[in-house]
Parts: structure tokens; C-alpha cells; sequence
């Protein structure tokens, strides 16, 4: 937290309630890269005991979601906090929405392998290119979870940059499917759902770092082309280290 100066404040128990509720967050990001590597294992091996399990724990994360916002409301109300504080808190309700989304596209993959197993289908077919996808996206949030954790822009900048590498892998997964839609229609479609899980995931891993740069920078860089988010990005990292 040093280097935001966010334990710098007249008020000690201000500085444990950011450390608290920003230490909640970091626990909500393991949980939804948790929830992510085991629902895409559940569902590549068709097990439908892990992918009971990785539904149930979907719960949790929501109730993180609930906690993290309601500590924030009540920073808000009670701080009143400005500049950096109130950038914080405004990437950090942001960033919950986004670990809870992505919880939810992992929970689809526990329920398809859950799904799969009771109509008998079991594990999906021809899954190369469906692990190969989800290792990527799990390199993705990894290294969210480091920028967020190094308050690293340019490391969030590489997490952006990489989306649109996993988008490109999506395409290209799905494309390959086509022609098992006529044949093999109900598993190509489950193939192509999973995939779109993951693809999502990494759009919220490339969200969260978004607003990280936001946070570290002032420049809200949603929705802004590439070559201005790597800007953004520089001019971050340079005011970071002032």
C-alpha cells in the first residue's frame, strides 16, 4: 500500500480499513482463479462430484462481493475520501463486479460438467484446443493478480494487450468447430460454450487491469484503442514512481 500512500493518514484505524477491504479483494481474486482452473478441469474431465463442488463455492464469492461492497459504502459515507482514496474505492467496486462475473462464466463450466455426466456424455471430445485456451486465460489472471498486487501498470497494460490474443484463439477454436455442428452437434456446442466462458474471463481479467491504470494514473482508458491504453499505461507507471 505504500506506494499510493494509502497508510499515510492522520486516522490509524483509515489505514486498516483500506488494508482490510483491499486485502478482501486480493482474496476474491484467488478464489475466482481457483474457481476458474477447477471448473475448466471438471469440465475437460467430465466430473461431475468437482463441478458440484466448484457450483456450490460460486456462493462464496458472492457473498466476498457483498462484504468488499458494503465496507466501501460505508468508507464512502463515513471518509469521505478523495484524489487516490476515492479512486481506489471506485476500482475497487468496479473490479468486484468483475471477479463476481467471472465466477459466474466459471460456474457455467462446473454446471456443463455436471450436465454432461448426467446425460451421459461425460468429458468433451477433441479438447486440445479448449486446454490450450484455458491455461492462457489462467496465465491472463495470474498475471492480473500480480499487477494488481505489485500496483504494476505496465503489467496491466500486458494482460490487455494479451486479451486480444485470447480473443484470436476463440475465433479460431470456434471456426474449428464448425464442422462438427452437423455431425456432433451437442457436443460442438458445448465445446463452443465453454470456450465463450473463457473468452469472457479474460475480458474481465483485461477490465480489472483497466481499472487499475485508472487508479494508478487518473486516465480512464475503457473502451480506448490499444495504442492509447499502452500510453496511459506509461504515464502511470511514471507518476507512480514520483
Amino acid at each position: 500500500m505504500d506506494k499510493l500512500h494509502l497508510d499515510q493518514h492522520i486516522s490509524r484505524q483509515y489505514n486498516e480499513e483500506l488494508e482490510q477491504v483491499r486485502n478482501r479483494v486480493f482474496a476474491m481474486g484467488e478464489l475466482a482463479r481457483e474457481q476458474l482452473l477447477g471448473s475448466l478441469a471438471a469440465v475437460l474431465a467430465g466430473d461431475p462430484d468437482r463441478g458440484r463442488k466448484l457450483d456450490a463455492a460460486d456462493d462464496e464469492l458472492d457473498d466476498l462481493e457483498r462484504a468488499i461492497d458494503d465496507e466501501c459504502q460505508r468508507i464512502l459515507a463515513r471518509r469521505q475520501p478523495a484524489a487516490v482514496d476515492l479512486r481506489l474505492m471506485i476500482s475497487i467496486l468496479k473490479t468486484i463486479t468483475d471477479l463476481e462475473r467471472m465466477g459466474d462464466e466459471a460456474q457455467k463450466m462446473a454446471r456443463m460438467a455436471i450436465r454432461r455426466a448426467e446425460e451421459g456424455t461425460g468429458s468433451l471430445p477433441e479438447s486440445d484446443g479448449l486446454r490450450a485456451l484455458g491455461a492462457h486465460v489462467g496465465r491472463m489472471v495470474d498475471d492480473m493478480l500480480t499487477a494488481l498486487a505489485a500496483l504494476d501498470a505496465q503489467k496491466a497494460f500486458a494482460v490487455c494487450r494479451e486479451d486480444a490474443e485470447i480473443d484470436a484463439e476463440y475465433k479460431a477454436l470456434v471456426k474449428a468447430s464448425l464442422p462438427s455442428l452437423a455431425a456432433d452437434p451437442a457436443n460442438a456446442l458445448d465445446l463452443v460454450w465453454a470456450a465463450r466462458a473463457l473468452e469472457r474471463i479474460g475480458d474481465h481479467a483485461c477490465n480489472i487491469c483497466e481499472y487499475l491504470i485508472y487508479l494508478l494514473g487518473g486516465e480512464d482508458v475503457r473502451h480506448a484503442p490499444l495504442d492509447e491504453v499502452a500510453e496511459a499505461a506509461r504515464k502511470a507507471k511514471e507518476r507512480h514512481e514520483d
